[in-house]
């Protein structure tokens, strides 16, 4: 992460990260069979973690779904790593576009909850708009939140704020 905000990600190679983890190019490989990969981890990690808080609370809503896997998210936040992240997307928008559509991928993934608790059909032009609103303030939250470590109200307001979406979709509806 460091070597992609400090030369980019195209003048970071597979050779440069090796280097600096003391490592053969070969082992990165193993681990990681390309740079696409080794910048997206974090964002791939973190969107398989809500992947799997979803499957793990298939009677859960939506949002308490996302309640929930915030809290745990809250828990394993590496604020190196984090920063890190946050300065390797900060130098590459491109890479940042990628790590933020993971997280929307994923609301597309619940998107029968989240139909079930804004009231519109899956395939309301809408219900596209709302998933991808969701997913980018996600990945958004998720990428400054170590910076407000200490904000206790932090989780209670993008919590509010994920509500008011969902309850302004419903309201098109009611």
């Amino acid at each position: 992460m460091r070597l992609f905000a400090e030369h980019g990600y195209d003048g970071t190679t597979i050779a440069d990260i090796a280097r600096a983890a003391d490592v053969a190019p070969r082992t990165v490989q193993q681990y990681f069979p390309s740079k696409h990969d080794i910048a997206l981890s974090v964002a791939n990690e973190v969107a398989s973690r809500l992947t799997d808080a979803v499957k793990q609370h298939p009677e859960a809503g939506f949002l308490d779904v996302v309640d929930i896997w915030l809290a745990a998210e809250a828990e394993l936040n590496d604020a190196e790593l984090m920063a890190l992240t946050k300065a390797m997307n900060e130098a590459n928008p491109g890479l940042q576009a990628l790590s933020s559509s993971q997280l929307t991928d994923v609301v597309q993934v619940a998107s029968t909850r989240l139909s079930a608790e804004t009231g519109l059909a899956v395939d309301d032009p809408l219900s596209a708009v709302v998933s991808a609103a969701l997913g980018a303030a996600l990945a958004q939250y998720i990428g400054t939140a170590h910076q407000f470590r200490d904000t206790p109200d932090l989780h209670h307001h993008v919590m509010a704020c994920l509500r008011a979406l969902i309850d302004a979709a419903r309201g098109t509806h009611d």
